[in-house]
């Protein structure tokens, strides 16, 4: 729907691919209770940093897709660090003890569709510009190339 929006009115649109860093080694530390924890949290962390007609899904285990419809790569880029910082600097405890988990990191890959791609070209865009973020170290953004 986004895709053909976008084609019609040649407006950009980006996507955004996050992924929860080390989230499978803090799920085997902490438990799958804690772990869904902190899926909850990325994901309200999202849904306060997403604005308008902007969209949040769940993609996978511990990813995240967002479209950012109307937003080109430097607008992309812009709200992926807002993100990434958002999550970053949050905390979760343990209600009773009062314990902090650790610090949460997410790393973010942006794509800006273009004209010629299709759903799965621009996807792969983005998961290779993911790729690269947890590549050079994570808690950080990249973009497609």
């Amino acid at each position: 729907h986004v895709i053909h929006s976008s084609r019609e009115r040649k407006s950009p649109f980006c996507l955004l691919l996050l992924d929860i860093d080390r989230f499978k080694q803090f799920n085997d530390v902490h438990g799958h209770l804690v772990g869904d924890k902190v899926l909850r949290f990325v994901a309200a962390t999202l849904k306060r940093n997403l604005k308008g007609q902007d969209t949040a899904a769940r993609f996978g285990g511990e990813e995240f897709a967002i479209i950012l419809p109307g937003t080109d790569l430097k607008g992309g880029y812009s709200v992926a660090e807002q993100v990434r910082k958002s999550v970053s600097s949050g905390r979760l405890v343990e209600k009773e003890g009062e314990a902090a988990y650790g610090k949460i990191t997410v790393s973010v890959g942006i794509a800006q569709f273009r004209m010629s791609d299709l759903p799965n070209t621009l996807i792969q865009r983005a998961d290779s510009a993911l790729y690269l973020a947890k590549k050079r170290g994570r808690d950080r953004v990249e973009q497609a190339a």
